[in-house]
């Protein structure tokens, strides 16, 4: 009986490590994957406006944002019914894009670099840090704006 004890407790403390949000490290300061929509504005201090509806959770978005005193664009939040915050993205002028990639180096240490060239119209270089926490990929593009996206990793590096 108490060996059967045991595993019914540690599974529920594994299934209670699993579903508590996880610090959004790379992104925000305070910010945890899964928070819902009124706690991400009350710790940004701003208001969301709902963007539209899709299958992997809702998209709201607040422009002209301040980022470390960095001037943003648009941030864009994707947030699910179920599992709150999963995804961010930054869109940024390029002016500010290398303190921002010299940033993330200095934080997280070299990316994976790749150029990509869309069909042979649009060529963009794409940047990607695995933080353990976070995946966080920055794309330069001449169609588009410096985008900065983050979203929760879904691979633990320790398995491979």
């Amino acid at each position: 009986m108490t060996k059967a004890f045991s595993y019914v407790v540690i599974a529920a403390l594994l299934l209670i490590i699993h579903l508590t949000p996880n610090p959004a490290l790379a992104c925000i300061e305070g910010l945890s994957w899964g928070m819902d929509l009124s706690s991400v504005e009350r710790h940004l201090g701003v208001p969301f406006k709902y963007v539209q509806r899709g299958l992997n959770g809702d998209l709201f978005e607040v422009r002209d944002f301040q980022m470390s005193g960095l001037p943003v664009h648009s941030l864009r939040v994707r947030i699910e019914e179920e599992s709150g915050l999963n995804q961010l993205v930054y869109e940024m002028d390029y002016e500010n894009m290398t303190e921002v990639l010299a940033g993330l180096r200095h934080r997280f240490g070299p990316p994976v670099g790749t150029s990509v060239d869309i069909d042979g119209r649009s060529p963009q270089q794409q940047w990607i840090w695995h933080t353990g926490e976070d995946v966080i990929i920055a794309i330069k593009s001449e169609e588009r704006p410096f985008l900065l996206a983050y979203r929760p990793s879904l691979l633990d590096p320790s398995f491979l």
